[in-house]
């Protein structure tokens, strides 16, 4: 038995390390050409440029240039590389005043990075467009996400065969109770907060009014960002444009040309000839397009002649204990050193985060709070901030967030899974439990909870909750009354969060620096990221470390069901999480 186990081992070893050998050749290749391709050739910005913005290149968080990016030399592989928002949008801002640059070319506008993005680079557009410098767009299709940001263009055109998806809003949520009761699988949920239904999928095979409530008044909301700005850029009245989505008048590149939601239908090669006639050129290839990364890699560069800092914590991510994402053990020791570093004269703390576990929140609230003391802290939200992410921000000198952010969410709740029903009826097992003291097993996926132990969890959300609402109610200048009133658990867009005093001003990452600027008195500044961006090799050779682990694990049934159900234990604990994603797309 043991020669055996062994010889899986080395068997399963050695595929896992075949399998590193392969995506480290490609890393080290693609390293190597890349290298020698930036070798040959540099970034230079050519007079009279097109800057081009390819929304299928993903804008995220912070810029990744990844030495693993196989799409260059792997068919199909998608890029591992992104833009990251702050180094968008102060790409395009620059470009406003570049003399180098004549127009925007935004194309592949059936992509999206998601309503929060979109909407800090259409400021972005906005402000370019008020140079005098004009933003042309084309889509083969158009997503709605897309299309918003399209909208600002001074000119849009579309292909004849475009497919159109501007069709509003949604969310879908799955109600898993049926099948978990089929497999015997009891989620118990422990909660505080009348809006706060992550997990109630697990509980419950339809939605309550509460939640259909709150999900319905949040898509509501974020399609009213979409459609006042696409109605503000292209003259159309709201109820019109909301007439045309419910009956489904916008179905080909025709209907949308006359109802006004694009100027003109191209060709591809058409559309060549506009931007050859836009650029002066007499042929396309002379035309000098520089695509929006390698135009901020160009021109968005740090000066280190800048002693005075303003630092940047991209809080991106759930809230872990451990792991991925964002942790204590991640991010206290970068508060720490902002804090003592004499240099930083300021703090963005970037949230884009659904929230998660509380300890962790707690930690790293608790070493913002001490920073805050020594310096200005900005909060900037990005697509959500919500729960725990609210949590960590609440009690920041300002918070900026998009019209499309989701946040709130201020409630807290533990979700314990028993596989009591499992083990007993269905896979016929008998877990024997010896025990010193009556509770000793309590959060054991063997067993159900009793109702002192249901008890007690909900003695612990309280206590949690009533700390929530203090820490809102202490960083926002309300009562826990007010506060109460509007948390419960509910999900806010940016706009209304605005209204309820849990966000300051409309306004992107740009908008949260400049105020950090003014509040530290700096008229020049350069900006520190933290934390150091992980590649996909960081990864791997994080993952490498783990790799024998792994070979023992895989080759031992016995340890392998002792990690699982350590797992699943292990996911007991208490969260305040978002459950939900809206689609745009």
């Amino acid at each position: 038995m043991k020669f055996l186990r062994n010889l899986l081992a080395a068997f399963v070893g050695s595929l896992i390390a075949f399998g590193f050998l392969i995506l480290l050749t490609f890393g080290i290749i693609g390293g190597l050409l890349g290298s020698i391709m930036s070798s040959e050739e540099p970034v230079t910005v050519s007079p009279n440029s097109v800057l081009k913005i390819d929304l299928s290149s993903p804008v995220g968080e912070q810029t990744v240039s990844d030495p693993l990016d196989f799409s260059s030399i792997v068919p199909y592989a998608g890029s591992m590389s992104s833009l990251g928002i702050l180094d968008a949008v102060k790409a395009i801002d620059y470009a406003a005043q570049d003399p180098a640059v004549k127009f925007i070319y935004l194309t592949n506008c059936a992509y999206s990075s998601g309503l929060a993005y979109m909407e800090e680079l259409r400021g972005a557009l906005e402000r370019f467009r008020a140079s005098g410098k004009p933003v042309i767009a084309y889509g083969q299709n158009f997503s709605l996400g897309g299309y918003y940001l399209a909208s600002v263009a001074d000119k849009i055109y579309s292909d004849e065969f475009a497919s159109n998806n501007i069709l509003g809003v949604s969310t879908t949520i799955f109600f898993l109770k049926d099948i978990l009761d089929r497999f015997g699988v009891e989620m118990q949920l422990i909660r505080h907060g009348k809006y706060k239904s992550a997990g109630e999928q697990f509980i419950a095979d339809n939605i309550s009014e509460a939640n259909r409530e709150q999900n319905q008044a949040m898509v509501d909301a974020l399609w009213q960002t979409v459609r006042d700005g696409i109605c503000k850029s292209r003259g159309i009245t709201p109820d019109a444009l909301d007439r045309m989505v419910d009956n489904l008048e916008l179905n080909t590149a025709e209907h949308m040309l006359n109802a006004g939601f694009i100027d003109d239908i191209f060709t591809v090669n058409e559309m060549e000839d506009q931007l050859k006639m836009l650029s002066g050129e007499e042929k396309f290839k002379d035309v000098k397009m520089i695509t929006l990364d390698k135009y901020a890699k160009a021109r968005i560069k740090p000066d280190f002649k800048v002693k005075d800092k303003i630092a940047v914590i991209y809080a991106d991510g759930q809230i872990n204990t451990e792991g991925e994402g964002i942790t204590a053990q991640k991010f206290q020791p970068i508060i720490r050193d902002i804090r003592s570093d004499s240099t930083i004269k300021a703090v963005v703390l970037r949230v884009n985060s659904p929230g998660g576990a509380v300890q962790p929140a707690e930690i790293i609230r608790t070493e913002l709070e001490l920073l805050r003391q020594d310096k200005p802290l900005i909060v900037s939200y990005g697509t959500m901030a919500a729960s725990g992410g609210y949590w960590i921000s609440a009690e920041a000198d300002k918070i900026y967030s998009n019209n499309s952010t989701l946040t709130g969410s201020i409630g807290v709740f533990s979700m314990i899974p028993s596989f009591e029903k499992t083990f007993k009826d269905i896979a016929h097992v008998n877990p024997v439990t010896v025990r010193s003291h009556r509770h000793a097993d309590m959060y054991s996926p063997a067993r159900s909870l009793d109702s002192r132990e249901t008890e007690a969890t909900q003695e612990q959300i309280e206590m949690i909750y009533d700390k929530f609402i203090t820490i809102v109610s202490d960083g926002r200048g309300i009562s826990k009354e007010r506060v109460d009133e509007i948390a419960q658990g509910r999900v806010w867009c940016g706009n209304e969060a605005l209204g309820i005093n849990l966000a300051d001003e409309i306004g992107g990452l740009t908008d949260a620096l400049d105020y950090a600027a003014t509040s530290a008195g700096l008229d020049s500044y350069r900006v520190v990221s933290y934390p150091t961006v992980q590649t996909s090799l960081d990864k791997l050779m994080e993952n490498i470390g783990t790799t024998s682990e792994t070979v023992e694990a895989l080759s031992d049934p016995e340890t392998l069901i002792e990690n699982i159900y350590e797992s699943i234990k292990a996911e007991a604990g208490i969260y305040a999480l978002l459950p939900y994603v809206y689609l745009f797309e």
